[in-house]
């Protein structure tokens, strides 16, 4: 990044209102995902569709994302972290607001294409923001900022739920938080990072994983799993091994996301202490003894705990796998970040669906065992790579 670059982001010492600019883009990239999750059932009562034709559906989602992705750095060099966001940002919550009431499973599959483009987009620019952030203000600033968006859906879901009991309207439930977070962006906008903080860079069009970065793609890979596999499979585990009712079952990936918002408050403190590396690689075994406790002690409180302190150790790697990969970018560091983020989402779609051939055929205990031995291998690969910090 240049001189001038950073003079013109961080002009009338704006580096405190710019790194609140992008703590408020994490939050609503989370706050739309939760109105999205209570937006689907009425879908699905609209539409008439079974849950096939929805998972069908929902496909579309990850579909816009996965192909953004690689896209997404490239369109970060050429016309800057500000200019995209201003753009995406707008048009993910119309595709939102559309979900709220479109009449058809194709304008339905389209919106969610939309959406789902936005949401891959503006992950990879928020972070390529976050890492230029980082170096301009020589400061940690990658877990909290993930944190936010956590914090984010937890504020989404909390105030849709509020509304939907008030209004009875899912609809203007939906416009109202919309408005409301389109409104707060008029006033962020002009903090977000600056439309020359990357032009210089010549990045191609497609962000294709290479070198260290397609190792480290992988590791994210692995890491974005740990959150899809609870998600999908975490309550059906608590209710039919270890016989934890179904309405407490929710509460094990409940506990996950609290314990890892939490961790990630402090993770950039960790980082700065312990470093990126040597975080990452202490998350990862700790991860793998959590999923030990889930799987092999027969008690729901055991895995109500394994649960609870997955959240806590698994927090911190993520955001500490994208600063590493800040510190070892092959061709620019948008492009590299990009490729890193696309191969980590599929992980998180590719994975509960992994999971259940794992759990149909071998019994959901070994989903945890197998996710286990993948951590394994992740920790051997980061012995083994020379990643810079």
């Amino acid at each position: 990044m240049q001189e001038n670059d950073i003079a013109e982001c961080f002009a009338l010492k704006s580096i405190p209102k710019s790194i609140l600019a992008a703590r408020y883009a994490y939050a609503s990239l989370g706050i739309a995902m939760a109105v999205w999750a209570a937006l689907i059932p009425f879908a699905m009562d609209r539409l008439q569709v079974n849950k096939a034709e929805l998972g069908l559906l929902l496909l579309c989602l990850g579909f816009g994302a996965t192909v953004s992705m690689p896209v997404a750095g490239s369109l970060a060099s050429r016309f800057g972290c500000r200019a995209v966001q201003i753009v995406c940002i707008p048009v993910y919550y119309i595709a939102l607001f559309l979900l709220s009431f479109v009449p058809t499973p194709l304008t339905l599959a389209l919106c969610l294409s939309v959406f789902g483009a936005m949401s891959g987009t503006l992950d990879v620019v928020m972070n390529v923001q976050v890492a230029f952030l980082e170096q301009a203000g020589r400061r940690r600033l990658m877990s909290s900022l993930h944190a936010m968006y956590m914090i984010g859906v937890a504020a989404g879901a909390g105030v849709m739920a509020v509304l939907l009991q008030s209004t009875d309207n899912h609809i203007l439930t939906t416009g109202i938080i919309s408005a409301l977070t389109l409104i707060a962006m008029l006033y962020f906008q002009i903090y977000f990072y600056p439309k020359s903080s990357c032009k210089e860079e010549k990045t191609p069009l497609f962000a294709i994983p290479r070198g260290i970065i397609l190792w480290l793609g992988v590791i994210c890979f692995f890491l974005y799993m740990i959150e899809g596999v609870l998600l999908d499979w975490g309550a059906l585990f608590l209710h039919t091994i270890r016989h934890v009712p179904l309405s407490q079952a929710g509460l094990g990936y409940a506990m996950f996301a609290a314990t890892m918002m939490c961790g990630r408050l402090f993770g950039d403190r960790l980082g700065t202490r312990f470093g990126s590396k040597k975080l990452l690689f202490c998350g990862v075994l700790l991860s793998v003894g959590c999923f030990w406790i889930v799987s092999f002690i027969p008690s729901a409180y055991a895995a109500f705990g394994g649960f609870f302190c997955l959240g806590l150790s698994a927090s911190t790697t993520v955001p500490m796998l994208f600063s590493l990969t800040t510190k070892n970018t092959v061709g620019s560091l948008s492009s590299s970040i990009a490729a890193v983020s696309m191969v980590g989402y599929m992980g998180l779609l590719a994975g509960p669906a992994i999971m259940g051939f794992v759990a149909h055929n071998l019994g959901l205990p070994s989903v945890f065992i197998t996710m286990s031995i993948f951590l394994c291998m992740v920790a051997g690969l980061l012995c083994f790579l020379k990643i810079k910090e």
